[in-house]
């Protein structure tokens, strides 16, 4: 683990706070080529919460303390770029042209509003700032009036909706947003709001009878219409609700392992492939590989998943967060360039990307900083 973390400080930080930000923006780039340079497509508003998240994070550990400066320009120029506000309400565009800040795509995604409630965490915590709190506070009141289903539950993906079909994806993120908010703010209504999140995991997302968290939904939770994402299931995501739950369990003693026992070991016990990679997509009915390729982060996913199964007592969980350590460099790290990654992979190992994305990195950053609660 101590290698893994001193890549992320010594080679990953520094790269994408250099090359992997725009100073005259005032915000971080989207992509970079195979040989790193940036490349110029629409910057979501979710990557730019994901980085502000990792610098703020990195400038509190004293792991890369520059990073402070970074982050909060960056919340600025997400602020001034992406950002309707209003006296009781703020929501975020979904994507702006990194050239002059146009608005290029207006939509609002429930996805993007996670994450920029868990970057003001984080930037929260470093600088005090209670005027980030009072901007948690308009963009919870926009994802309770615009992005809430208030006849069935749970969250639209977005709003204009292209469909009426539910994730669970949106879902999870919002609970990490709002652990996260807890931990920064105590006291704020923000572990209420996760506890309404994990009731909605046991009563729609988990399958108790299949053991199982399925990805896709109708609009009234039920299966969703089509049969190709009816049993579609993610062992990534399986390691990611696993973590989750732990540090669900750790604020507020409310036990979960009933939950994170059976998920861990069924993406365990399924998701991995002969040499350890893990799957993109299984399917729930049987666990039959739906999708044999490799995304960097659900290895990522994992380690965090096995730091929580080693808290609870599980014996083999430290190995194999050890286990996953080595793949992410044997097969995903430090290329094409030191500091970046092969986000992609495809059965045998080919490069399934033609671009270094910056959206990885909080996967990176955050799964570095739970390894070292395994050995220290």
């Amino acid at each position: 683990m101590t290698r893994y973390c001193d890549w992320i400080v010594d080679r990953a930080l520094p790269l994408w706070a250099s090359r992997g930000f725009d100073a005259g923006a005032g915000r971080f780039r989207e992509r970079l080529t195979l040989s790193g340079e940036p490349i110029d497509v629409p910057h979501r508003a979710m990557v730019q919460a994901r980085q502000i998240y990792v610098f703020a994070h990195a400038a509190e550990l004293g792991w890369f303390p520059q990073g402070g400066p970074l982050a909060e320009v960056a919340m600025a120029s997400l602020r001034r770029d992406f950002c309707a506000e209003a006296s009781d309400q703020a929501s975020f565009a979904f994507s702006i042209h990194p050239a002059g800040g146009r608005v290029a795509s207006p939509v609002r995604d429930a996805y993007a509003h996670a994450f920029v409630l868990f970057s003001i965490a984080a930037l929260y915590r470093l600088n005090g700032d209670h005027r980030l709190l009072d901007l948690a506070d308009r963009i919870v009141n926009f994802i309770d009036m615009d992005l809430a289903d208030r006849t069935h539950g749970g969250l639209h993906d977005c709003v204009p909706a292209a469909s009426g079909s539910k994730r669970q994806n949106p879902h999870m993120h919002l609970l990490e947003a709002y652990i996260f908010l807890e931990k920064a703010a105590p006291g704020h209504g923000y572990i209420e709001r996760a506890a309404d999140l994990v009731a909605l995991f046991e009563r729609c997302l988990f399958k108790a009878d299949r053991q199982v968290l399925l990805e896709h939904f109708s609009p009234d939770w039920s299966a969703h219409p089509d049969p190709a994402r009816t049993t579609t299931v993610e062992p990534g995501h399986h390691f990611e609700w696993v973590w989750l739950l732990g540090e669900y369990t750790r604020l507020t003693g409310i036990a979960t392992a009933h939950w994170t026992g059976p998920l861990f070991d069924m993406a365990r016990r399924h998701g991995l492939s002969d040499t350890g990679l893990i799957f993109d997509e299984l399917a729930a009915a049987d666990r039959s590989v739906l999708k044999n390729a490799h995304r960097l982060w659900p290895h990522t996913e994992a380690i965090k998943a096995a730091a929580t199964r080693h808290a609870d007592g599980d014996a083999g969980a430290a190995a194999m967060a050890g286990d996953m350590t080595a793949i992410l460099f044997d097969r995903f790290l430090d290329r094409p360039f030191p500091g970046g990654w092969i986000d992609h992979i495809d059965a045998g190992g080919a490069p399934l990307v033609d671009h270094v994305p910056a959206s990885s990195l909080y996967h990176l950053f955050l799964a570095a900083t739970v390894a070292q609660t395994i050995h220290g």
